[in-house]
């Protein structure tokens, strides 16, 4: 079986489904994993989670290390840190299982295994890298439901500082490096895993129907990590169909009630905008400043204000955010954004928010002339309402009553503070 990065599997505790290919129309993770070497199978509860040891002809080897992690949770008691999954560019920041201060980060039964493997993965040696053991990367994006993001080795360790709700706590910030499988097709074969599951095998043997960029790996170690790094090559103008919600989807639910909320108040649509950029730029892990309504129809392309701090003290920047809402059926035009970007100054990010698409020239022109412009179209709307506002719940009425409860605070979001003044709140 192989596993498409990118793809959805479906993971149920439900025993007797594990022979089924598909449950509910999407892949059965237990299928498309299941290894006739191992007389178990891959599922998993934890965030880090390491695979049944095998007993093999060559001594004990563990045959994979699964990582998940649950970003739409971010923030809660049993996950009060935000991991980052960056597929494209090669990169997983991924924080180890100590949750407090009554435990020792190097104590913790997921931290372990990670240290443990930081010594074979990070060596010169290549007999100590042989023994290293693969780490695939998972995503929950809801509750039974996995996003496969590929596979890698460990990168960096750092030890860190975390505040939970009620406390301080130091653990374990791990950096994965997610090498390519341009050679397999963007495909995993989980052959591979099948075949570090058998004990017939050696390490080395097991390593014949690895991917290449695992070989590279092996034979020249983290010193040369980057000619192997998972890296995706995208245009950075999109089309106005590739803008658009799915027919039918969750996502094109979500943008219809949102503008049919706002069908007959435009001016509520700014405060709206206002929260949408604050969940853009948590999804990046951007420190971000709650902001304000612009006062009165003078305010001349902008619509609401706020600030982002990129680190702190001497080496650290605070960013004003200007930023202009559009609720409107027509595609964004140049003439749309000119008010907005003829407002940009030195360490001035503007932000545009759109119900709707941004035209293929408002984009070129955008590029062209490197404004600092975020364009957040329909879509991405969409996305973000429902990571942040729906939790993937599905349940319109809760966006429709959150909605409600953003326009009752309006009046209390309108200031006539000016953008620079923003710097010194």
């Amino acid at each position: 079986m192989k596993l498409r990065i990118g793809e959805i599997f479906r993971l149920s505790n439900d025993f007797s489904l594990d022979n089924q290919e598909y449950i509910d129309e999407t892949k059965n993770f237990i299928y498309y994993t299941k290894s006739c070497n191992l007389d178990s199978t891959f599922r998993f509860e934890r965030g880090i989670h390491k695979a049944k040891k095998i007993n093999a002809k060559d001594g004990d080897r563990d045959p994979i290390i699964i990582i998940s992690s649950s970003p739409h949770k971010a923030g809660t008691e049993n996950t009060p840190w935000k991991d980052r999954y960056d597929p494209d560019n090669g990169i997983v920041i991924y924080y180890g299982d100590c949750k407090s201060n009554n435990d020792k980060p190097s104590e913790t039964s997921g931290n372990k295994v990670l240290m443990e493997e930081w010594k074979k993965h990070s060596s010169s040696e290549i007999s100590e890298r042989e023994k290293a053991v693969p780490i695939v990367f998972f995503e929950r994006i809801k509750k039974g439901y996995l996003q496969f993001h590929g596979f890698g080795v460990l990168e960096k360790v750092s030890l860190v500082t975390q505040k939970g709700d009620n406390s301080e706590f130091t653990n374990f910030e791990f950096e994965f490096c997610i090498l390519d499988l341009k050679e397999e097709n963007n495909e995993l074969d989980w052959e591979w895993i099948s075949d570090r599951c058998n004990k017939q095998l050696t390490a080395k043997e097991t390593s014949k129907k690895a991917p290449e960029s695992w070989k590279y790996w092996l034979k020249n170690g983290n010193d040369k990590i980057e000619k192997v790094r998972r890296h995706v090559l995208k245009s950075r103008i999109i089309n106005e169909k590739s803008q658009e919600t799915p027919s039918g989807s969750m996502e094109e639910k979500i943008l219809k009630a949102i503008v049919k909320h706002y069908e007959n108040k435009k001016f509520q649509f700014e405060l709206f905008a206002l929260q949408i950029t604050q969940f853009f730029f948590m999804e990046n892990n951007i420190k971000y400043l709650d902001g304000y309504i612009t006062k009165g129809s003078g305010d001349k392309g902008i619509d609401f204000i706020s600030r982002i701090d990129i680190g702190q003290d001497i080496a650290g920047i605070k960013m004003v955010v200007i930023g202009q809402a559009k609720c409107q059926e027509s595609t964004i035009s140049g003439k749309d954004i000119a008010r907005t970007i003829a407002k940009l100054k030195r360490n001035y990010v503007g932000v545009f928010v759109t119900n709707s698409t941004f035209s293929n020239q408002t984009q070129e022109e955008i590029l062209e002339d490197q404004y600092p412009l975020i364009m957040i179209n329909g879509k991405k709307i969409a996305q973000l309402t429902n990571k942040y506002i729906l939790d993937t719940s599905r349940d319109l009425n809760k966006l429709e009553e959150y909605l409600n409860n953003l326009d009752e605070q309006y009046e209390n979001y309108k200031s006539n503070i000016r953008p620079d003044d923003i710097i010194y709140k």
